[in-house]
């Protein structure tokens, strides 16, 4: 199953996709949206159906059935050690 993980590297927040077995199977992401799009972009590719509902956004059901129809949801957040460590080494 994929884990959404959020990083600091190189003085910037980061997102990437990652897979138990196999590790991260996304390039680094700068924003939350961009991590969206490529789980989208993954999901429509790895999805060998047809596509039946013609619109790729549905406003008029409330309940969200798709994984990419709900918000997207930070599963770790490795960030915050992170930015912690380097608050530290500045005020040493």
């Amino acid at each position: 199953m994929r884990k959404l993980i959020k990083d600091f590297r190189d003085y910037q927040f980061v997102f990437y996709w990652y897979e138990k077995g196999t590790g991260r199977i996304s390039p680094l992401l700068p924003t939350i949206h961009h991590a969206e799009d490529w789980a989208t972009q993954q999901q429509r590719k790895d999805y060998s159906g047809t596509e039946r509902r013609k619109r790729t956004q549905d406003d008029t059901h409330i309940a969200k059935r798709r994984k990419t129809d709900r918000r997207l949801e930070i599963d770790l957040d490795i960030s915050t050690p992170k930015i912690a460590e380097l608050k530290q080494s500045f005020a040493a």
